[in-house]
């Protein structure tokens, strides 16, 4: 047998070798393009399931108009968006805040009074129920006040909502004597979830939607 030649032997393990090895390849390739389907379709489905739920919490939980304030989130996305700071209406009186918090000075501060509770809905509008969690772990939202220059207190949904608007609609924000408001449904549990904007003229009684097409 010449030099460098391969034996009979040889010869015929690489042959009973080689259909053996692409089968295997090939149950590699099959396997690994089979779990990115699984991943995919789990992927999908887990999209799915939460569109489901947010639009069954659309038709099933309660709709109310919220007060908010405009607000600039330090977030990487820039953008047609509004970052909006919901207010609401505190339970609590100015002397029970100041009882329960010790607030004498009558200057604009800001993140004092923090509490923790929820958001519910009675006769079309939206009512805070404090809890007793520590406010640095809330079961569900977190709150907090700020006080203007005139003394008057102000309670607010620490979380900012954020709400996209298309590039072809008018920027939505109020000009001077109007107030922005979103109409949000109160999940079980969480921030609210906008659906639109409305306008309100100081003094007005009507909430006007805002044409975003």
């Amino acid at each position: 047998m010449a030099t460098g030649e391969a034996s009979p032997q040889t010869r015929g393990a690489h042959q009973a070798w080689a259909p053996s090895g692409r089968r295997r390849v090939k149950k590699l390739s099959m396997n690994a393009l089979s779990k990115a389907i699984v991943v995919a379709l789990i992927q999908v489905l887990i999209v799915c399931s939460l569109g489901a739920k947010l639009l069954y919490d659309r038709r099933t939980r309660p709709q109310v108009w919220f007060k908010t304030a405009r607000y600039d989130p330090n977030l990487p996305i820039r953008g047609r968006y509004l970052g909006l700071q919901v207010e609401l209406n505190d339970p609590r009186s100015a002397e029970e805040v100041e009882k329960k918090f010790g607030v004498t000075d009558r200057y604009a501060w800001m993140g004092f009074g923090q509490e923790c509770g929820s958001i519910v809905a009675r006769e079309g509008k939206p009512v805070v129920v404090f809890d007793n969690s520590p406010t640095w772990d809330c079961d569900n939202l977190q709150l907090s006040r700020w006080r203007t220059t005139d003394g008057v207190t102000h309670l607010r949904l620490e979380e900012p909502l954020l709400f996209f608007i298309p590039e072809t609609a008018k920027d939505p924000r109020g000009r001077t004597g109007e107030e922005v408001w979103v109409l949000a449904t109160i999940p079980r549990k969480g921030p609210p979830r906008p659906i639109t904007l409305g306008i309100k003229n100081a003094g007005a009684v009507e909430i006007q939607r805002v044409d975003l097409d």
